[in-house]
């Protein structure tokens, strides 16, 4: 028996003392700090799509800005001209849209609350109404600069769709948190970047054909610029989709022949033991 004042009783009684804690957090380096694939490219989608619709809605208020929104909203009525050559697309329908939603509010808000106590600025004879009024020259400055910043946000825009398109073509495995690591150059990563090449490739075709078709029966027009700056992103955006249905399914059937692998090795190791022990029986 060990004397009571050696280190190996001094260990034992420490450890009696000690009560063991099972509800400790776990330890940092044990906690999962990696992203999912299906996370990664949620949020590669979710950026896509959110360009998309700042481009749309920039390129409408481009529009109601060219147009101008009472004349946008009243084309062909009330003394204003009919529509353009030009005056077609997503963006003139959106600005349309946008227009008419601002002119009810203005009619709603503006009208009833403010136009009957704020002053009146129009002139009262000819004359006055003949010389030039400064507040024309400040909606010709303002409108000028949007035409050009508008523009440029479109254009930062589309920089950061391709960015985020780029991600998601080459991010098609997991990565670390806040790490923009390059992934491993496997066979599965090349085939599921080929899964969401074949669904673009899909989707832009079958888009395409689509609107040449609706433009021969007269249903839908869209200009050159715009199906290049928003109908293209979206279609690339179904097309990633389906890549991405096609890498799923793709987990899934890998996940089923590892676990058929796992079955057979168990059941193989299951019978080399049964083996062995009929052997070892026998030879008792």
């Amino acid at each position: 028996m060990p004397c009571p004042w050696s280190r190996r009783c001094r260990a034992a009684s420490e450890n009696d003392a000690s009560p063991v804690t099972t509800d400790s957090l776990p330890s940092p380096t044990t906690a999962t700090d990696v992203d999912d694939w299906k996370k990664i490219r949620k949020e590669h989608l979710r950026t896509m799509r959110r360009s998309v619709r700042h481009i749309v809605l920039l390129m409408a208020l481009m529009e109601a800005i060219r147009v101008g929104p009472i004349q946008l909203v009243f084309t062909g009525k009330h003394g204003f001209p009919d529509a353009g050559q030009d005056d077609f697309g997503i963006a003139y329908n959106v600005g349309y849209f946008l227009s008419w939603l601002y002119l009810c509010v203005f009619m709603v808000v503006y009208v009833p609350l403010f136009s009957w106590w704020l002053p009146n600025f129009n002139s009262s004879s000819e004359a006055d109404r003949s010389k030039p009024y400064y507040g024309s020259s400040l909606v010709k400055v303002l409108t000028q600069i949007n035409m050009v910043l508008l523009p440029l946000s479109i254009g930062l825009t589309l920089i950061t769709y391709v960015f985020y398109g780029i991600s998601a073509l080459v991010y098609v495995d997991s990565r670390p948190k806040n790490s923009m690591r390059l992934p491993k150059n496997t066979r599965k990563n090349w085939l599921v970047r080929l899964y969401m090449l074949v669904g673009i490739a899909m989707t832009t075709s079958l888009g395409y054909s689509a609107l040449n078709i609706l433009a021969n029966f007269d249903l839908a027009h869209v200009k050159t610029y715009e199906y290049v700056i928003i109908v293209v992103p979206v279609q690339i955006n179904l097309g990633i989709l389906l890549g991405t249905v096609m890498q799923f399914k793709m987990e899934k059937r890998l996940a089923r022949k590892e676990q058929a692998f796992k079955k057979v090795e168990t059941e193989i190791s299951t019978a080399a033991a049964d083996e062995k022990a009929a052997l070892l029986e026998q030879e008792v």
